[in-house]
């Protein structure tokens, strides 16, 4: 092992220690669906039917990333539960793992860009760029997003795929490679992808990445020759990539724009906006103030045109300038146009025509591996300098590495407990409406565990009222958000209901939904409001209830969630067996199998002891059912849950 080696193992328990802080932070977001009360993980490893239906158990893309789920299933079998800390003390050590192969792939490239400067030059370099990588602020909204293992997994993929490549065409440079050599190189990039896009659909975009590394570094070389054709027909097939892509931004076919209909935005504001968004994340990555992160960003404005706001027409026209720069220096300066492509096409999934939303930063922790190999490129070049430039190269890259590593713990140290993780996010994003409902959240979660908090009367009751004021702040910020209206409908009836001026939450919220499309959050929202006023929590007229269900089943005649919270109100109701049926007969009319309306068919059928129909009711679910993905729910509605299993 050389030297940079060891300093390498040292950087990855430095980085590990860091992270290790973080390890009790709290799930978050999409984690619940997908992790915590996803039932197919809630297994114990025992038939190979459980790992089968935990591994294809995400609805997330659809490819359903079944290499992810099926590494959390381990986690869940191993730890007994799902448990956050055992799944980020996983994230970590895969983080750690990428370092390694982002060190081994710097490694060949320097090797490659500088070869006049030798081997120990390019570990050098390659350690400085792995030690940005992994220590950089920006990464632990991967890390700790628990879910995000997605990301890791197709990253570490992509990595691995991209180093097998360049260890293979470095050799083809220098003395060509026969047919079996290049299937061999194929093989291994098409298994790669495979492994890539089935732990997240953007690890589909290695072999562009792969043509990103022949453009810049290899331009065509075979057999220790330049082969014009060869370079040519990689520009091309890249030229063709950005093409599509950018015919897809300005023609917007119609496949695209509608999946744009339950979206406040459209395809071309969210590629106006991403071209401002891409900016923000460079600056994020260049001068990283760990104020302006976050775990939610929807404080920053939509591009709704061209000049609204300017600084899209600016951002747009930067990134034209840089790409010509990049070009034009080629030749001179490989590396820059490097980073710039990698980063382009590493972004060019999440941040382009897909209806996602908006801003999430770890949409950056492949992308920005380019970047990270300039940066360290440039904080080196004094070590190839003389005299005084050469003296001070030490201090600075050390400077840089500790500042690095100081953010990086004040950001893990942010997110290792829920309260302190919302109240720094709503400090520094004030305008962000989930910022503010995250805090409001876990200010109310803290009132509602008093006692086990050890909290007095006084405690509380600041808990309670903070709780209340955040909300309102995010009804301010963001006063077509559901969630704030139905949470302050919430607050205001179970602890306000005699207040003489109190403020009708419910109706701006039926005024609302005449014109809002539901986003996700907005159907979590309105199914805590079922509940709510089925627990008798949120006292309202059940003539107003009915037509809040009754707008939104006509905005939305074919949604089955919709249709849900009639099912769920009337259950809490109290409704007869056959006003249930007749909901149930509604969905399954509208989409035929579908599983949660199916089940609680079952159940009514058990109830009244329809053992017919109960078999006809498995029957239509095996039907629609085809891969059996989820065996375990229907078992469970037939066998106890504390039968265990025969011997």
């Amino acid at each position: 092992m050389s030297r940079t080696d060891y300093l390498l193992a040292v950087m990855l328990l430095v980085v590990f220690g860091a992270y290790r802080i973080g390890f009790g932070g709290p799930l978050l977001f999409d984690d619940f669906a997908a992790l915590s009360v996803n039932p197919s993980l809630q297994i114990d490893g025992g038939t190979f039917d459980e790992w089968r239906t935990a591994a294809l158990s995400s609805n997330s893309g659809p490819l359903r990333r079944p290499i992810a789920m099926f590494s959390f299933a381990l986690n869940a079998v191993a730890a007994g539960e799902i448990s956050p800390y055992a799944i980020k003390l996983v994230n970590t050590l895969l983080h750690c793992l990428i370092g390694v192969f982002v060190y081994l792939l710097a490694q060949l490239l320097f090797a490659r860009l500088y070869p006049q400067r030798g081997v120990a030059s390019a570990r050098w370099l390659a350690l400085l760029s792995a030690a940005i990588w992994l220590l950089h602020p920006l990464q632990v909204s991967t890390v700790l997003y628990a879910v995000q293992r997605m990301a890791q997994l197709s990253t570490l993929f992509m990595v691995v795929g991209l180093w097998v490549f360049v260890r293979y065409r470095s050799r083809f440079a220098e003395r060509g490679g026969d047919v079996g050599e290049v299937l061999a190189v194929l093989l291994w990039l098409a298994l790669c992808t495979l492994f890539a896009a089935y732990s997240k659909e953007n690890g589909a975009l290695l072999p562009v990445l792969a043509l990103v590394v022949e453009v810049c570094f290899f331009r065509g070389e075979w057999g220790g020759r330049r082969h014009a054709s060869l370079r040519l027909a990689g520009v091309a097939a890249l030229a063709a990539f950005f093409a599509v892509l950018l015919l897809c931004m300005v023609l917007a076919p119609d496949f695209l724009s509608e999946r744009f209909a339950r979206r406040e935005f459209s395809l071309h504001e969210r590629v106006l906006t991403q071209a401002r968004m891409l900016w923000h994340y460079l600056a994020w990555l260049t001068l990283p103030d760990v104020s302006a992160m976050g775990f939610q960003h929807d404080d920053i404005p939509v591009s709704r045109s061209l000049t609204q706001p300017l600084g899209t027409l600016l951002a747009i026209i930067a990134w034209i300038v840089a790409a010509a720069v990049a070009v034009t220096l080629r030749e001179r300066y490989p590396l820059l146009l490097f980073a710039l492509l990698f980063f382009l096409v590493g972004h060019s999934v999440e941040s382009t025509v897909w209806p996602l939303e908006m801003v999430y930063e770890h949409r950056n922790y492949a992308p920005v591996i380019g970047f990270c190999m300039l940066f360290a490129s440039l904080l080196a070049q004094p070590f190839f300098g003389t005299g005084n430039a050469r003296a001070l190269a030490t201090p600075l890259v050390g400077l840089v590495l500790v500042v690095l590593l100081a953010l990086l713990l004040v950001r893990v140290d942010s997110w290792s407990e829920e309260l302190r993780m919302a109240g720094v996010n709503v400090r520094n994003h004030p305008e962000s409406s989930r910022s503010n409902y995250f805090y409001a959240n876990a200010l109310l979660q803290r009132y509602r565990n008093a006692q086990a908090l050890g909290l007095d009367e006084e405690q509380a009751r600041e808990a309670l009222l903070a709780a209340r004021y955040y909300f309102e702040q995010m009804y301010d910020t963001n006063p077509r958000d559901v969630a704030a209206l139905v949470m302050l409908h919430s607050l205001d009836t179970q602890f306000a209901a005699d207040a003489p001026a109190r403020r009708d939450w419910l109706a701006e919220l039926e005024t609302l939904l005449q014109t809002r499309e539901l986003q996700a959050s907005d159907r979590n929202a309105l199914g805590e409001l079922i509940g709510c006023v089925n627990a008798g929590g949120c006292t309202a007229d059940e003539t107003r209830i009915l037509g809040l269900l009754e707008q939104l089943e006509a905005r939305y005649p074919e949604n089955l969630t919709v249709l849900g919270y009639r099912f769920t109100y009337l259950l809490g109701s109290g409704a007869s067996p056959e006003a249930l049926q007749q909901v149930i007969d509604r969905a399954l009319a509208l989409r035929p199998g579908r599983r949660e309306f199916l089940v609680r068919q079952i159940e009514l059928q058990a109830a009244a002891n329809d053992v017919d129909g109960m078999y006809e009711s498995v029957r239509q679910w095996l039907l629609y059912d085809k891969r059996r993905l989820r065996l375990h729910t229907l078992q469970a509605l037939f066998i106890p849950a504390d039968s265990g299993r025969e011997s």
